[in-house]
């Protein structure tokens, strides 16, 4: 699986001055991120870099699918499930791995991959990690107001995070993004991310 994340340069310096990062440091802290991944038993780092002081790749390895999505420890049930499904007519017996974003399991998304920042969320006060949260519109309205300013909004709409996800065999069929041979891949928009007024969810399937 591989992560990708870049903010505009625009939304990049007003995330550092709300969140009291110096205005020449890189935005996303590496060595913290690296070490969130130590002592975990079912999802490991295998890169993480900064190309640049506004984005963010990382590639993770993955070895047990059915392992990572049965790991209470790091994902709460219903969020990444992989099931077994029969064969039936000119179908063969396939895997399908679904994710399920919502803001009931905002904060352990959030918390999973790196590439999601904490200072970086932090200063963004998502609704989706709120116990009261306001609706998308009204973050909407704030987020123009009160925390970036309307003039970066377009910056802000430009953000997303990029998922690439290798599948052990060829794709078959999937909801949610686009499909290259074994490799799967969405976008997600960060204002849909931060709010998750609408659960992001995705799949894919292949032959067992």
């Amino acid at each position: 699986m591989a992560l990708r994340l870049e903010v505009p340069e625009a939304l990049g310096a007003r995330v550092r001055q709300i969140g009291g990062i110096s205005p020449k440091a890189d935005l996303f802290n590496t060595a913290l991120l690296k070490e969130e991944f130590l002592g975990r038993k079912s999802i490991f780092l295998v890169d993480l870099s900064a190309p640049s002081p506004e984005s963010l790749t990382s590639v993770i390895w993955v070895p047990s699918i059915a392992a990572f999505s049965a790991d209470r420890s790091l994902v709460p049930a219903g969020m990444i499930e992989l099931k077994s499904l029969p064969a039936g007519g000119s179908q063969p017996a396939q895997k399908e791995l679904s994710v399920s974003l919502t803001r009931e399991n905002a904060a352990a998304a959030f918390s999973l991959f790196p590439g999601i920042d904490k200072r970086l969320i932090d200063s963004l006060s998502p609704p989706a990690l709120d116990a009261d949260p306001i609706s998308a519109a009204e973050y909407r309205m704030n987020l123009e107001t009160v925390i970036i300013g309307k003039k970066a909004m377009p910056a802000f709409d430009a953000c997303a995070l990029e998922v690439y996800i290798t599948a052990p065999r060829t794709i078959l069929s999937s909801s949610g993004g686009t499909v290259q041979g074994q490799v799967f891949k969405t976008k997600i928009p960060l204002f849909d991310m931060l709010t998750l007024e609408t659960p992001i969810r995705f799949a894919l399937r292949w032959a067992e």
